[in-house]
């Protein structure tokens, strides 16, 4: 009958270990996403992305001078066209449809990446992002 209670006691304690270990992972990766969260929150990039959104609301302007009216609003900050990528031809190495012919912003003063679309409504997307020590957005690169 001992043996029984030992048994018991062990199968009781290793599922209690189990159970910690479990929480232990959802409290890290909470506490990573909100890091994350934060280094963007706790810029200015909320404000310009804003600015641009608005701006994005009231154009009515050519679709291919988006960008370069953007940049004429945002003249206090030094935002530049981004690079051209070879495999794609693009502003973008990701082949998805959302941001293939998408004109970039970049300001690495900043850290700060933007991707603007007209969609098939005929709104504009923006896409944001800070850039810690990468070149494009994870969410460019990240099939």
């Amino acid at each position: 009958m001992a043996f029984l209670y030992v048994g018991l006691g062990l199968a009781m304690i290793s599922g209690i270990s189990a159970m910690m270990q479990i929480g232990n992972n959802i409290n890290n990766l909470t506490s990573l996403s909100s890091f994350k969260e934060n280094i963007y929150f706790q810029s200015s990039l909320p404000s310009y992305d804003r600015r641009i959104m608005s701006f994005l609301n009231n154009y009515s302007g050519l679709d291919s001078e988006v960008c370069l009216k953007i940049k004429d609003d945002l003249s206090e900050t030094y935002y530049e066209e981004g690079e051209i990528f070879l495999s794609t031809g693009t502003q973008t190495p990701s082949e998805n449809y959302l941001f293939l012919g998408s004109c970039v912003l970049v300001n690495k003063e900043l850290n700060h990446r933007v991707l603007i679309k007209k969609s098939a409504d005929g709104t504009f997307g923006l896409f944001s992002c800070f850039l810690k020590d990468e070149t494009f957005c994870s969410y460019e690169v990240n099939k």
